[in-house]
């Protein structure tokens, strides 16, 4: 079982485009100059919210389902941020969307390009058989490219995904950790405008594609309300998930969405339960005394 990847071929051009500095710095400028790049892109016209149809794929996760009204919307760009189960949510969204349409899917190839190293093969595998799927068919429907970098997320965002989504039809474009990488790295003014013009050109592939596109920050955040992610991808994400773990529960939190209130939906962990075991000579003592 092996998962198809484009990083080697990514690599080699990613070489050769960062050959002449200056030629980057030139095809940056044209980008931002002309508003990041949206108006070399043909998005779709402008309809009134009437007259929009929603297009639902289920996310794998029941409570994240009732939470979303039904599931991952196309069109909209989703932000979780909070616990760490939030990577298993985006391996096995990247698994339910092959499903057919009348159960939940899309029947289509997931995109991941992974700065968090979440790719588990026996997690993919798991998921598979939960769903009744054959895992080396999903695995061959799942396309990864790991980035080590910001340049590299950079180059691979900005220069070849969209090339790459006219060749292969997915539906869902999963980026883990993606902001992740720029913080780390130091925020300085250059990987702010790069920042800024990943975000657009996210939305631009989102809405181009038809795509469910998800991202995900492992950095910690001082309060559920505000994702640590800077200003300018918190503000181009739609939705924002919060993912927060209990012993007991795993709660799902959302804190914006341009048609739902902010609510909160939770499921108790598997295997977890509320009463106390006791040992079985507990029930064979004497009482009598007391």
């Amino acid at each position: 079982m092996v998962l198809k990847g484009w990083s080697l071929s990514f690599y080699q051009l990613r070489r050769r485009f960062f050959s002449s500095n200056s030629s980057r710095q030139s095809l940056l400028h044209d980008d931002v100059t002309n508003d990041f790049g949206l108006t070399k892109m043909l998005l779709p016209p402008f309809q009134t919210a009437d007259r929009v149809q929603r297009i639902i794929c289920k996310t794998g996760t029941p409570t994240l389902d009732s939470l979303l009204d039904g599931g991952f919307e196309v069109g909209l760009v989703y932000l979780f941020y909070g616990s760490s189960r939030l990577h298993d949510i985006l391996l096995k969204a990247a698994v339910h969307s092959q499903l057919p349409p009348r159960n939940g899917g899309f029947s289509s190839p997931s995109i991941i390009i992974d700065s968090s190293n979440i790719v588990n093969i026996v997690k993919l595998r798991d998921f598979s058989f939960e769903l009744g799927l054959e895992p080396e068919s999903v695995m061959d429907m799942i396309y990864v490219s790991r980035a080590f970098n910001s340049s590299q997320t950079y180059d691979l965002v900005i220069n070849h995904l969209d090339e790459f989504l006219e060749r292969v039809p997915a539906k869902l474009l999963v980026l883990p950790g993606l902001v992740d990488l720029f913080i780390n790295e130091g925020l300085d003014s250059e990987r702010t405008k790069d920042m800024t013009h990943l975000a657009a050109r996210i939305n631009a592939f989102t809405l181009k594609h038809n795509l469910i596109t998800l991202i995900s920050t492992s950095l910690k955040s001082s309060h559920a309300m505000h994702p640590p992610v800077g200003t300018t991808l918190a503000s181009s994400a739609q939705v924002h998930i919060h993912i927060e773990e209990t012993p007991m529960r795993t709660v799902y939190s959302l804190t914006k969405h341009p048609n739902l209130p902010n609510r909160t939906e939770s499921s108790a962990k598997q295997g977890s339960a509320f009463g106390v075991t006791l040992p079985l000579d507990y029930f064979f003592r004497d009482t009598s005394s007391t």
